[in-house]
């Protein structure tokens, strides 16, 4: 008898363990909401993925287990809450049609200390854009993608030492193609503008700091919202594409598309993870947004590069009709 007691002691602590780690785990998703008062709260925002996975186990765990009212409504509730946040950035099949031609783009994070800068010029290659936008280019990444200008005879190349470096590659011609800084503490961003099926569009791309302390986080979300505030002010449609350091839900990307019409315009969901693929941090911060007319048809994730980031592969066209 003193055995058995023993046994079912042990079995309550064990299982009041998991109800703990269970609740602490998915208390990140109601502190994520939370984020536009505090850098560290936003972190949280950052994991609806990794949060329905453990809301599903914690679920079945509660009902399995007859655990606690308590603990089934926080799993239940999570699982909505973050259920509700993926779909509200699920992809729109409206934009999957467009009119006449499609232009071809690649955006890609190198990764400044990536030593598979051949694997990389190959799948560049390969892929086959019509404009290419890299970050992270320093002196070593620019030298090994010098050849790209014999295909893309456009080209724009800011290098850099600190991961910041930018550059664009574009067989397009370019009507205008400029290196510029939204403040004087701001990453290099490019802006292009150029003819696209007889119309003329702007591109802009951009990679601010990491939301990584109270000081970079407020540059990132300072540079997000001097772009949103540029592009509301171009007579032109806008594709906003690059590593923005910011997930669908964080305050970065509220940032980028305050007060403007700026918007993900794509068939297929901004969800998908583009960084740490294949770990349990990977999240969605390379993306693609657009002002209409323009539309996003087809955006797929590429493959591995040897970076830390996966290349964003896009057509965009235009609405028809519009």
């Amino acid at each position: 008898m003193p055995d058995q007691r023993r046994f079912l002691s042990s079995s309550i602590h064990i299982s009041g363990c998991v109800d703990i780690l269970l609740l602490l785990a998915l208390s990140g998703t109601w502190l994520g909401l939370l984020g536009g008062l505090h850098w560290a709260l936003d972190l949280f925002i950052h994991f609806p993925w990794q949060y329905l996975f453990i809301c599903v186990a914690g679920t079945v765990w509660c009902f399995g287990m007859k655990r606690s009212i308590v603990v089934k409504l926080v799993c239940i509730s999570s699982l909505l809450m973050n259920g509700t946040s993926l779909y509200r950035v699920k992809g729109d099949p409206s934009f999957a049609e467009v009119e006449g031609e499609r232009l071809r783009v690649v955006s890609l994070n190198v990764l400044t200390g990536n030593p598979d800068k051949q694997r990389v010029f190959e799948y560049l290659v390969s892929a086959n854009a019509d404009v290419i936008f890299l970050m992270e280019v320093d002196s070593a990444w620019a030298t090994a993608l010098d050849s790209l200008k014999e295909t893309h005879p456009h080209h724009l190349l800011r290098t850099q030492e600190d991961n910041f470096g930018v550059a664009l590659f574009s067989r397009v011609p370019l009507l205008q193609a400029e290196v510029f800084q939204t403040s004087d503490e701001a990453m290099p961003s490019v802006i292009a503008r150029l003819m696209h099926a007889g119309r003329e569009m702007t591109l802009v791309g951009t990679h601010p700091l990491p939301p990584i302390g109270p000081r970079l986080s407020a540059s990132r979300d300072t540079q997000l919202l001097a772009i949103a505030g540029y592009v509301k002010e171009l007579n032109t449609p806008v594709l906003v594409i690059g590593d923005l350091n910011a997930t669908p839900w964080s305050q970065g990307m509220r940032m980028l598309r305050r007060g403007n019409a700026l918007g993900y315009r794509s068939a297929t969901s901004p969800s998908k993870p583009t960084w740490k693929v294949g770990t349990i941090f990977a999240v969605p911060i390379d993306h693609a947004l657009c002002t209409p007319p323009l539309t996003i048809p087809r955006r797929v994730i590429g493959p591995d590069v040897g970076s830390d980031h996966r290349p964003q592969e896009l057509e965009v066209g235009w609405q028809p009709g519009a």
